[in-house]
């Protein structure tokens, strides 16, 4: 599920996301945040070096947190990529003008919501996909039948390999030219 927090500049959009996060803990939640700025990477940093010498994107790992830096992408590749690399449960946007192609819901915090409303509505849509396919980055919609064989297909492939759980499993297809 996708949530969109609007409202204008110092309307309490960050401490009703901080809130809403509060309730959430033990989901696994990405927040996806629009800024003004032109750029975060520094030129005289060895990441955006690493960049500008044809490096796809740069991570840079300290002791207690990790960024990373890449080209710029619109909303949907956003939403799109966190959905394939985390599998969060719920993605709460923040600071975009336009959220008009998500199917989200979106928040006004300027109307005074209920967090608490907000958090048991998130709850209840709560749906956990047993499998998703991205095309392309996109992903592919499926009814809950070709989800379910597609979920056991697959499974059955799996189980006949010996490593790991299976808990959740990542298969990447790339044709090259």
């Amino acid at each position: 599920m996708i949530i969109a927090i609007k409202g204008k500049k110092n309307s309490g959009k960050t401490a009703f996301i901080e809130k809403l996060l509060k309730k959430l803990n033990g989901y696994r939640v990405v927040v996806i945040k629009s800024s003004g700025h032109e750029r975060i990477d520094d030129e005289s940093k060895d990441t955006f070096r690493y960049r500008k010498a044809g490096s796809r994107a740069a991570l840079i790992a300290v002791k207690e947190e990790s960024v990373l830096f890449m080209d710029s992408m619109g909303l949907e590749d956003a939403v799109s990529f966190v959905r394939r690399k985390l599998a969060p449960d719920f993605i709460i946007v923040e600071g975009y003008k336009s959220v008009e192609n998500l199917k989200c819901r979106v928040v006004d915090v300027e109307e005074k919501p209920d967090v608490e409303a907000i958090y048991q509505d998130m709850i209840k849509s709560l749906k956990r996909r047993r499998m998703e396919i991205f095309v392309d980055g996109k992903r592919l919609p499926m009814n809950e039948f070709v989800e379910e064989m597609m979920y056991n297909v697959v499974k059955s492939m799996l189980s006949t390999l010996k490593r790991g759980e299976g808990k959740e499993v990542e298969i990447l297809l790339h044709e090259r030219a």
